[in-house]
């Protein structure tokens, strides 16, 4: 059955022409490292009454001793060639953010890229946005202190039935998550529990400092309420939260199948447009909300007076460093604005690859707006287009026939075209347009994120367990493609399949 459904993914590969690769590892079970291996194309479907769509397919699970980029990007050219897939039809490629993966020298989208210079490498958008967030919280001491607080919490009440039974008993909406250091949604579930039941998890904790038979979780939960009930912290809830909530949808719709560069762009421009009007008064309105969530649990809405840490001076040190005297001031300029700054420099610079895509696949972005371009430059970025998907005499479109079909095509679909809505509208006439359906494929061709190879790892956790852990590589590719791929794999012909079978393994020889 695996067999069979590689064979049908490879031809689906092979008649959409270009293709996209997909790369991330993993440790199993057996502490086996596992590369898994995904193609992304535009299935232009033949039958009439399906539209073109956009299809990530897993291959396979290949076990790798080294994970240099020199060896990876080995693994992945002998895998082309054992499928009989022309690397050169390559025109896109996601990895996470690895050395190994993303290096400029040394990493697999260099090398894979010194073959075949039309394969864009994206880093991954969601891993980029773990990035952007951690560049954030590392940036203030404030913040890490905080995250580290919302972690103890969830520690205290998981590590006992009896204090979990008592957090229960006080909130009944949301529980408090764990949350990772690589997947920052988890802090979004962990941060709201306390945003919306800070009240009920104080009095939870309150109840574990008076009935808890050990002394260690009895001084942690007064500690805890302690720190939790101060005004600094609950506006470091609203702050937070606000941020993460944002983040999260943004990482959400990069992570979807059908997610393209026109999508991740506009999305990557939201959160930066939110990022930029949270700066000038995200801060009133966080102490807004603080203000009533502070009255509730009856704590005083002032920031506490610290004490200024002395600093050594060296002997021709001229003058003394002027500090914030206002407690307030001093907590939105150095924590605040710090944290919102930061996220806003990563993003900027974090997603430069993505904005370059804008450069020279931008006007493809809503082609009926074209109508309202001025011809010359209309020119110039079918000129440009050619070049950047040109390799020495090969080249995937001709600019003068693009522009000369963009002139009559752009008046026959509406202004908010999206690009595979272009498309389908080119399927039924693919001898008219050509140009413009190649470079729509390809456009659409190129990942954003590395988010299918990620889910792929869960059918490996669930294939491989404890008392699965001397599977054979055959059968947990086999098994792992079966299920990940469930749609092909329901519409293949089993009986064909039971003949195959049959004849391979049958043990009457005729003589």
């Amino acid at each position: 059955m695996a067999t069979e459904i590689r064979k049908t993914i490879i031809n689906n590969i092979k008649k959409a022409k270009y293709f996209s690769v997909i790369m991330d590892c993993t440790p199993d079970i057996s502490h086996n490292e596992q590369l898994s291996l995904l193609f992304r194309i535009v299935n232009m479907n033949d039958d009439n009454s399906h539209s073109p769509e956009i299809q990530e397919y897993f291959l396979d699970f290949i076990p790798v001793q080294s994970t240099t980029g020199l060896n990876l990007s080995n693994v992945l050219i002998d895998k082309l060639n054992e499928y009989g897939i022309d690397i050169m039809n390559c025109r896109g490629q996601a990895y996470d953010n690895g050395s190994n993966m993303v290096g400029k020298y040394q990493g697999v989208q260099t090398r894979v890229t010194n073959q075949n210079p039309r394969a864009f490498f994206t880093p991954c958008a969601s891993h980029n946005l773990n990035l952007v967030l951690r560049d954030a919280a590392k940036n203030s001491s404030r913040a890490s202190t905080f995250f580290g607080t919302v972690q103890r919490i969830y520690t205290i009440f998981s590590a006992s039935t009896s204090r979990w039974d008592i957090f229960k008993k006080f909130c009944s909406i949301f529980t408090v998550k764990q949350w990772s250091e690589t997947r920052w949604e988890s802090r979004v579930n962990s941060v709201k529990a306390l945003r919306f039941q800070l009240s009920n998890i104080i009095e939870a904790l309150e109840e574990v400092s008076e009935t808890a038979n050990d002394s260690i979780a009895k001084s942690d939960a007064r500690s805890l309420i302690t720190e939790i009930s101060t005004y600094e912290f609950i506006l470091s809830l609203i702050i937070w939260y606000d941020i993460l909530v944002q983040v999260n949808i943004v990482s959400k719709s990069l992570q979807g199948k059908d997610a393209d560069i026109n999508i991740s762009n506009d999305m990557l421009q939201s959160l930066l447009a939110f990022l930029k009007s949270y700066r000038e008064s995200g801060f009133m309105n966080a102490k807004i909300i603080a203000n009533n969530l502070a009255e509730e649990i009856e704590v005083e809405p002032v920031f506490k007076k610290t004490r200024p840490r002395k600093k050594k001076k060296n002997f021709d040190y001229e003058g003394n460093d002027e500090r914030i005297n206002d407690e307030e001031d001093n907590f939105r300029q150095e924590y605040f604005l710090l944290v919102i700054d930061q996220a806003t420099s990563s993003v900027e610079n974090r997603f430069k690859q993505i904005e370059s895509y804008k450069d020279y696949f931008g006007f493809l972005f809503r082609i009926g707006k074209l109508r309202y371009a001025n011809d010359d430059n209309l020119m110039k970025y079918c000129k440009d287009l050619e070049i950047n998907l040109k390799d020495g005499n090969s080249k995937d479109i001709d600019f003068m026939e693009l522009y000369n079909e963009l002139i009559n095509f752009r008046l026959i679909v509406n202004e908010e075209t999206t690009p595979l809505e272009a498309l389908s509208v080119v399927k039924y006439s693919s001898e008219c347009f050509p140009n413009i359906g190649i470079a729509l494929r390809i456009l659409l061709t190129i990942p954003v994120t590395s988010a299918c190879a990620e889910r792929s790892f869960s059918k490996l956790k669930l294939i491989k367990t404890y008392l699965r852990n001397k599977l054979s590589q055959e059968n947990l590719s086999g098994l792992s493609i079966i299920s990940i791929e469930k749609d092909i794999s329901e519409s293949l012909d089993y009986d064909d399949i039971i003949n195959q079978f049959a004849a391979k393994k049958s043990r009457k020889v005729m003589f």
